[in-house]
C-alpha cells in the first residue's frame, strides 16, 4: 500500500500563495485539473479539461507546499479546481503527507467540490474526512451566494469540528475582500468567489485603464 501511494500523481492546474480570500488566514491554494460537472458560468473553465494542466508526483507537490507554508508563514491549504473529488486518493495522500511533514504545526484544510456533500462523501470519503471545512454543491449562477464561502445559494458548508466552525464563521462574518488580484508569470489572476457581474466589471475596469485581456479562464 505504501509503495502504491508513493507513486500517486496529481493533475494540477495551478498553485498560488499567499491567498487570503479562500478561507481564514494566509493560505496556499491548489487548483486541480479536470472537471466533468462543468457548471454554466464557472470562473475556472480552464480547469475543466482532464488532459490539461500537468501531472505531478504527490511527493513533489507535498514538498513544494511545505516549503511555501514555511517560507511564507501560511496556516491553511485550500483545494479547489477543477473537481477535487475526481482525484480523491492523490489528494488524501497529499493532505496526510503534508500534515506529517509539518509535524505539530497545524494545517487548516478547506475543500471546494461541485458535487453535493453526500455525493462527494460517496466518491471521496477519506478526502472529506481530512478537511476542516467542505463547501459542496454545483455552482448555480441564478442563485447568488451570501458571504465569502459560497458562490451560489444552493451550496452547503460543513465542518470537521466545532473549532473549525467558529474559525470559519468568524472569518465569513468579518469585513474583508472577496476577490484578490495577483500577477504570476505574465498572467493576471483573479482569485476568490466572484459575484454575478464581477468578472465583466473587472474586465471593463482594466479596459478603462488601457489594459486588455487576452484569453480568460471563464471563457476558455
Amino acid at each position: 500500500m505504501a509503495h502504491r501511494e508513493a507513486g500517486l500523481t496529481l493533475r494540477l492546474a495551478r498553485i498560488l500563495a499567499p491567498v487570503t480570500v479562500l478561507g481564514p488566514g494566509r493560505r496556499v491554494a491548489v487548483w486541480v485539473q479536470g472537471c466533468a460537472i462543468a457548471c454554466p458560468g464557472c470562473a475556472s473553465v480552464d480547469t475543466w479539461d482532464p488532459a490539461g494542466g500537468e501531472a505531478v508526483p504527490v511527493d513533489e507537490v507535498c514538498k513544494l507546499l511545505a516549503d511555501q507554508i514555511g517560507e511564507l508563514s501560511l496556516d491553511g491549504l485550500t483545494i479547489t479546481g477543477g473537481e477535487p473529488t475526481s482525484q480523491p486518493e492523490a489528494l488524501a495522500e497529499l493532505v496526510t503527507s503534508l500534515r506529517a511533514r509539518l509535524g505539530p504545526r497545524p494545517l487548516d484544510v478547506l475543500l471546494f467540490t461541485g458535487r453535493t456533500h453526500p455525493a462527494a462523501t460517496r466518491v471521496a470519503p477519506a478526502l472529506l474526512a481530512l478537511a476542516d471545512c467542505v463547501v459542496a454543491g454545483p455552482y448555480r449562477r441564478e442563485l447568488p451566494g451570501e458571504g465569502r464561502l459560497v458562490a451560489s445559494g444552493n451550496q452547503t458548508v460543513s465542518y470537521g469540528s466545532a473549532a473549525a466552525r467558529r474559525r470559519y464563521e468568524d472569518w465569513n462574518a468579518a469585513d474583508g475582500a472577496r476577490l484578490q488580484v495577483t500577477a504570476e508569470q505574465g498572467d493576471l489572476l483573479l482569485v476568490g468567489l466572484p459575484e454575478p457581474g464581477d468578472l465583466s466589471e473587472f474586465e471593463s475596469r482594466l479596459r478603462e485603464r488601457g489594459v486588455g485581456l487576452g484569453e480568460v479562464s471563464w471563457r476558455a
